[in-house]
């Protein structure tokens, strides 16, 4: 008697299949979002230290020009460009804001910051003395973030003369500038100047005296904003004591310096955003020039 051998099959069925294919699709989503969140964080960390790294440099780079710089008295300061006895009352002014003008000036303009019109920075200048610092504002570098007001200047930026040629995409340039030259030029100025874009020029400067501090280098670093305070001058030994401060960040973000909250205005779960290359940070500083003076300034 010969019995039938039943032939069994085995495979899975395709609820089964359902689930492993669900728990795969999980798991390569699971592991990309690890990606992305890591490499997020990893850049971002990279774009902070680079803030931090440069902001230090800048604050040393300060330090040694105003370390160099001359002691002057306010008094002899003012003089070279008022007249005591003809310009007594811009004589008296520049007394009394201790002659702030010759070291520190910036212009405003109206741009957009996130869809608001508002007023910010776009350029400026600070003079130590022996070396100034002229510099474009991010908010002049980026018109794609911070597009210009309909109805002002279509040119925000700050234009540096020199000998044998004219520089307006500079960032951060230090400059030797031993007379204060590039802040009496513009002494009469107000400080809050609408659609302007003012030209700073130097007779006889060669381009190699100007340095670029900020490249255009990966990181993408700008300034935001920067405030000199009035100099402290001691009396008897005609030290003069800066302190100032500054914001520097990255270009890119899309960053708003007023926020209450996240400055970098992309959110975190957007693939295709910039908040990954965004960092930020406000950098103080103070110093005294007590250098030797030139027999010019004697």
């Amino acid at each position: 008697m010969m019995k039938k051998m039943n032939s069994i099959k085995k495979g899975f069925t395709l609820v089964e299949l359902a689930l492993a294919l669900v728990f795969v699709s999980v798991l390569l989503l699971t592991i990309a979002w690890l990606t992305i969140h890591l490499t997020t964080v990893y850049e971002k960390g990279l774009a902070m230290k680079a803030v931090n790294s440069v902001g230090k440099e800048l604050v040393d780079d300060f330090s040694r020009a105003v370390a160099a710089s001359p002691a002057l008295t306010v008094d002899s300061i003012c003089s070279k460009k008022y007249n005591k006895s003809t310009r007594t009352e811009q004589y008296n002014r520049c007394m009394n804001d201790s002659a702030r003008k010759f070291s520190y000036q910036q212009r405003y303009n109206k741009v957009k910051v996130a869809g608001v019109e508002t007023v910010v920075p776009t350029n400026g200048v600070f003079c130590t003395g022996r070396y100034s610092y002229i510099w474009n504002s991010a908010y002049v570098l980026n018109e794609t973030d911070y597009p210009r007001v309909p109805g002002g200047n279509s040119n925000y930026k700050a234009t540096f003369n020199y000998s044998g040629g004219t520089n307006s995409n500079f960032r951060l340039l230090k400059v030797s500038d031993f007379n204060r030259e590039l802040c009496t030029e513009h002494m009469n100025n107000s400080e809050y100047v609408y659609d302007d874009s003012p030209v700073y020029t130097l007779s006889g400067l060669s381009p190699e005296t100007n340095e670029e501090l900020l490249e255009n280098s990966e990181n993408n670093l700008a300034i935001y904003d920067m405030s000199v305070f009035a100099p402290t001058v001691h009396e008897l030994t005609s030290s003069a004591y800066y302190s100032g401060t500054f914001v520097l960040a990255t270009l890119r973000g899309g960053i708003n310096i007023n926020s209450t909250g996240e400055f970098c205005s992309d959110p975190p779960d957007n693939l295709n955003t910039d908040f990954a290359y965004c960092a930020i940070n406000k950098f103080n500083f103070a110093m005294k020039a007590d250098g030797e003076k030139l027999d010019s300034e004697r």
